[in-house]
């Protein structure tokens, strides 16, 4: 495997571009900030480091679709509104490389996680306690992602401390 340094998250951009629409596996270190409610929260500035295995470049919309149909389901389903837009190739067809409405130049990768290989929780530098995660989970509200949705992520490039490709591995 070749693995590539990435010295800034531009390296990572334009291969994403070149990458396309193919569907691909892809393995994944990130770090990110937990999101959750602030007052009365002893764990705000907490930090999640995972490890996880999933695809880019999934048709989310179809995907759903699919899902219904299995289960008998009539596939109406059309995407709701999201806070992000998708970047696309020449010829319009959209690619994992996002970017916030608000400010086009934060980049996103929208990923479909499969399986998480390990995750653990950071406060100040340190590894919290299992009991302490049960406690800062309570501060964390319920996602919903409705009856035959599964779980989209889209993930600050920042965040992104390893990606693996097939043969290529972009690593800080």
């Amino acid at each position: 495997m070749k693995t590539i340094t990435i010295q800034d998250n531009n390296e990572l951009k334009t291969f994403l571009r070149v990458l396309g629409t193919e569907c691909q596996f892809v393995s994944l270190e990130t770090e990110t900030e937990v999101k959750m409610l602030k007052t009365g929260n002893p764990f705000v500035g907490a930090v999640k480091v995972t490890k996880r295995n999933g695809l880019v470049n999934v048709n989310h919309e179809e995907r759903v679709k699919r899902r219904m149909k299995e289960a008998g389901v009539a596939p109406d389903y059309e995407a709701g509104k999201t806070w992000y837009l998708h970047e696309t190739t020449n010829d319009g067809k959209v690619i994992p490389l996002c970017y916030s409405k608000k400010n086009p130049n934060d980049k996103y990768l929208q990923f479909f996680p499969h399986r998480s290989k390990g995750t653990k929780f950071m406060l100040n530098g340190r590894e919290l306690t299992a009991e302490e995660v049960e406690k800062m989970k309570t501060f964390i509200p319920e996602k919903d992602w409705g009856e035959f949705k599964q779980p989209v992520i889209t993930l600050k490039m920042d965040s992104i401390r390893r990606i693996k490709f097939r043969k290529l591995d972009f690593s800080k």
